[in-house]
């Protein structure tokens, strides 16, 4: 392992278990570590930690400060919130479920370890347009509905989406319909409307999400510390036999596998084996939320299956002209109309000349080279993903 891996696994444990962390190596900058903390919005969890070695100057400690301070307001705002919008849906009747951090943050020692852009909930369809006006009241604006969630704004700390789904249908058919409807969920103790799912069928929709961003566009470390601790809170009380055959059933239980491998090899300081060596360092390549350009290669690689050869070429191919259930996810109107795909082609491809976004793939494009995409194609098949677009 790396020394700035380790380094980093150091921090975390160090701020999870609230004692003072080994000094920082001469070999790693602060500069590094705090570019991993944004990258993969682990702020206070890295930097938090890090403030408090004893070989940073006085200079470096108050730039940490600054990002750990705002992390604790953020945070310490969106937890109010979160309160008061389930009160708040409680009264209208909205039958809603917190998603995501906004349940995982309280497993953690102090819920400003696990950051939080945005308050992901789920409304029934039937309580959207109640849930939008609740929003409003409390003064947030529209900014932007995308596939299955609606986005609102209400500065300078809360986003909330209101999600209509689970899970986006464009990326897997089998696990849109398995989390649908609120079939696997329960109302919360006290309240009549907010339902939460049970400590199985959660970790089996964490670790769904995971896979889902993986497969998208790459995800980051954080996800190794959430099933870190998630595990550490429930592994001994969850009933393992049925997660596992729900894994299976979403086609990730390989994946999930060699995630948790992962998260308890390199926060507990054991050895990597080569293969996850690999994929640590794709996972801390790709930041929270991945990269568009991971996008591109992930799904080529995924098409084209472990018994043909990849090219630059065929990449490039793929990359300018994309399968419909690629395009479907960025163009939700080729769903019911299919045969328009030749136009979203034209209309992507005026994009790209125009955005910096287009131009960065096919620079990247144009650099990789074949142990690239043979590492890739590695990573992919180990995880074993079955989607079905």
């Amino acid at each position: 392992m790396r020394e700035l891996d380790s380094y980093l696994a150091e921090l975390i444990k160090a701020q999870l278990e609230n004692r003072i962390a080994a000094a920082l190596p001469s070999s790693i900058s602060v500069n590094q570590i705090v570019e991993v903390a944004v990258q993969n919005q682990m702020k206070y969890l890295l930097l938090g930690a890090l403030v408090r070695v004893p070989n940073l100057v006085e200079e470096e400690r108050e730039h940490l400060r600054k990002h750990v301070i705002r992390c604790v307001l953020r945070t310490a705002v969106q937890v109010k919130e979160l309160g008061e919008l389930e009160q708040s849906f409680e009264k209208a009747g909205v039958v809603n479920q917190p998603m995501k951090g906004a349940v995982l943050r309280f497993l953690y020692p102090s819920p400003e370890m696990r950051e939080m852009s945005d308050i992901d909930i789920l409304i029934a369809e039937q309580n959207m347009e109640t849930a939008s006006a609740i929003l409003k009241q409390r003064g947030y604006l529209l900014s932007e509905s995308i596939k299955h969630h609606d986005i609102y704004m209400n500065p300078p700390f809360l986003i909330v989406e209101a999600h209509r789904a689970m899970y986006d249908k464009t990326v897997d058919r089998n696990q849109y319909g398995y989390f649908s409807n609120f079939s696997r969920t329960k109302v919360k103790e006290g309240c009549r409307y907010t339902q939460v799912f049970g400590k199985e069928d959660f970790y089996v929709y964490m670790m769904s999400h995971m896979a889902k961003h993986f497969y998208q566009t790459g995800c980051g470390i954080r996800h190794l510390v959430d099933i870190y601790i998630y595990l550490n809170a429930y592994r001994n009380s969850m009933d393992r036999k049925y997660v596992e055959q729900e894994l299976d059933r979403c086609g990730i239980l390989t994946f999930t596998i060699h995630m948790e491998q992962l998260a308890f090899e390199w926060l507990d300081g054991g050895k990597l084996s080569p293969f996850h060596e690999k994929l640590f360092a794709y996972m801390l390549d790709s930041g929270i939320y991945g990269k568009d350009e991971n996008g591109i290669w992930n799904k080529f690689v995924y098409q084209k299956g472990s018994d043909k050869e990849m090219s630059r070429g065929q990449l490039k191919r793929w990359y300018f002209f994309p399968p419909l259930y690629y395009m479907s996810e960025y163009y939700p109107y080729l769903e019911k109309k299919p045969w328009l795909l030749p136009w979203a082609w034209l209309v992507r491809g005026v994009c790209g000349i125009f955005e910096h976004k287009g131009s960065f793939k096919r620079k990247m494009i144009d650099h990789i080279d074949k142990e690239q995409i043979q590492t890739l194609k590695t990573i992919y098949e180990e995880m074993e993903l079955r989607f079905k677009p």
